[in-house]
């Protein structure tokens, strides 16, 4: 069987926060999202009943009439999820942006990667137009039809490796995960003199700004930076109480000293 010259139909398989977006953004672009699968059946009636989809509850019913199966489940699920689909020469691809494209090789010969570089929340909007999205795929042909689909969501799209995407897939964790614990951090220190978080969001707010209209080396500041050795010793004999975070910022306060005061 040859791949469909366009795609048009679409199966999720999975129902979580980047099928959540990718299922709408799909559908919203004019793509017949015809069935969503999901361990979850409430989240599969969920995302079905706002794309105009139908739910699936077993994966053996999944029908062989799409143009793209879409595997969107935890990148610990890919492999499992996968070896229990019966696809063969249909185009299967998979979301991870860590997990290697032939993790899922054996479910077809069309197969491949379409990762949107973005962090996702069931509910928060997010406009696809401006996230990266990251492809690969097992044929040359396969790789056109992602790229063709992947331009109706947004004007960012990069052909990448396995290798090259799980490097991205680190950097993000870097830039998005645990910037989101120092934050938690910060609330928690606040929170013991019985502070409010939302004294920091302006400084979180500029320091975001800068970042995207500098590169991130440019726009450091703070005591580390400086070698203000004073006031990180004051901040960290306040933090005696609260050891792990005294840790926590010792090692990011030595890493800041020693990439700048050279």
């Amino acid at each position: 069987m040859q791949l469909p010259s366009e795609i048009r139909t679409i199966t999720l398989i999975g129902a979580g926060n980047v099928a959540w977006h990718l299922g709408r953004g799909l559908s919203l672009k004019g793509f017949r999202i015809r069935e969503i699968w999901s361990l979850s059946e409430q989240s599969a009636l969920e995302l079905a009943s706002k794309v105009g989809a139908s739910s699936i509850n077993r994966i053996d019913q999944l029908s062989p009439d799409s143009d793209l199966y879409i595997i969107a489940v935890s990148d610990t699920a890919i492999r499992e999820v996968a070896d229990k689909l019966k696809l063969e020469n249909k185009f299967v691809v998979h979301t991870s942006g860590s997990v290697p494209m032939d993790e899922i090789a054996a479910v077809s010969p069309y197969f491949g990667v379409l990762y949107p570089l973005q962090t996702f929340s069931k509910h928060i909007p997010v406009n696809l137009a401006e996230v990266p999205f990251c492809l690969e795929a097992s044929t040359p042909e396969a790789l056109a039809l992602l790229r063709n689909l992947s331009k109706k969501l947004s004007g960012v799209i990069r052909d990448t490796s396995s290798e090259e995407r799980l490097m991205l897939h680190i950097a993000a964790v870097f830039a998005s995960n645990y910037s989101n614990l120092m934050y938690t951090l910060a609330s928690d220190v606040l929170a013991t003199k019985g502070l409010s978080f939302d004294l920091l969001k302006p400084l979180v707010a500029e320091t975001a700004h800068k970042v995207l209209t500098s590169e991130p080396e440019r726009v450091q500041t703070g005591p580390a930076k400086r070698g203000d050795v004073n006031v990180i010793n004051k901040h960290l004999e306040l933090l005696a109480s609260m050891p792990e975070y005294a840790e926590i910022y010792r090692l990011l306060a030595n890493k800041i000293n020693k990439r700048f005061q050279k």
